[in-house]
């Protein structure tokens, strides 16, 4: 029996499992992100039991196998948070409307700030507070947009930066980077072929490589240092998405830390620039 959502049913499920099964089943619930990557053989040494014992736990909780019980545990991971299924009702006032959706935005971000590793924010901001020069790669209405508004927020802080959206422009600028260089993806599935291509591109090219993306996507195997997330995408027109709410927070805070790290140089930089563009905006 498939389950819709992974991860509570093999928490019900302990009990009926042979000991070997049920020894898996708490290595996986311990360390959800090392059993989405790791090979039978890591889960089997990990749990201490034999391949075959791995095998077995897999179709014992309705999966047909390894592969397939990594993909039905990313999707469990992925949307079994609950604003997954906040969802607007047809009847809902203009105020529920607003709560709904004001909610599930904090609730995202609530989750995003848990679910970051503080190290690898560290390691991210290091890199990006030292490179040479910073591109961001996304696609869409969602990460193409937040991969732009990233690019502006690091020209704030005289890092030469740049985003680019179109396929084509994202290879070609991916094909001349150099070490020094940090190439940026932002997307929410990391499915985007474009996306990936030109990451995989720019780490040939010996660039350092960061991700924003979800846990299990195959773009967060792709990258020096991947920023992992528990965003579900919205189920429905009528269902709140804060994926790119979640990321703008996140470049927020990047971008911040690496001003801090820049320190008060860059922030007299940062302070001079806002003061010309409130006085121009001001003239005429």
């Amino acid at each position: 029996m498939s389950a819709p959502n992974l991860i509570p049913h093999l928490r019900s499920a302990l009990d009926s499992l042979r000991p070997a099964e049920r020894k898996v089943a708490e290595m996986v619930l311990s360390d959800v992100d090392f059993a989405m990557r790791a090979s039978i053989t890591e889960i089997a040494q990990r749990a201490d039991v034999s391949e075959p014992s791995v095998t077995r736990f897999c179709r014992a909780v309705g999966a047909h196998g390894l592969r397939d019980f990594k993909v039905q545990l990313a999707q469990s991971v992925a949307g079994g948070m609950p604003y997954a299924s906040t969802a607007i009702a047809r009847d809902d006032d203009v105020q529920t409307l607003f709560d709904k959706v004001g909610e599930a935005a904090i609730d995202g971000i609530t989750h995003a700030r848990s679910a970051l590793d503080p190290a690898v924010v560290e390691t991210a901001i290091a890199a990006l507070a030292t490179a040479r020069r910073v591109v961001f790669f996304g696609v869409g209405s969602g990460s193409g947009l937040v991969a732009q508004d990233a690019a502006l927020r690091f020209l704030r802080l005289d890092i030469p930066t740049s985003a680019f959206t179109d396929a084509h422009l994202q290879r070609l600028y991916a094909g001349l980077m150099e070490p020094g260089d940090v190439a940026f993806a932002i997307s929410h599935a990391g499915r985007s072929v474009e996306v990936n291509e030109s990451i995989q591109i720019a780490k040939e090219r010996g660039a350092t490589t960061i991700a924003l993306t979800n846990v299990g996507s195959r773009l967060a195997w792709l990258v020096d240092i991947p920023l992992l997330l528990r965003v579900p995408s919205a189920i429905d027109p009528h269902t709140p998405g804060v994926s790119r709410l979640v990321h703008l927070c996140i470049m927020d805070a990047l971008a911040i830390g690496v001003a801090l790290r820049l320190g008060p140089k860059t922030l007299e930089k940062m302070r001079v620039a806002k003061a010309r563009l409130s006085h121009d905006d001001g003239v005429g």
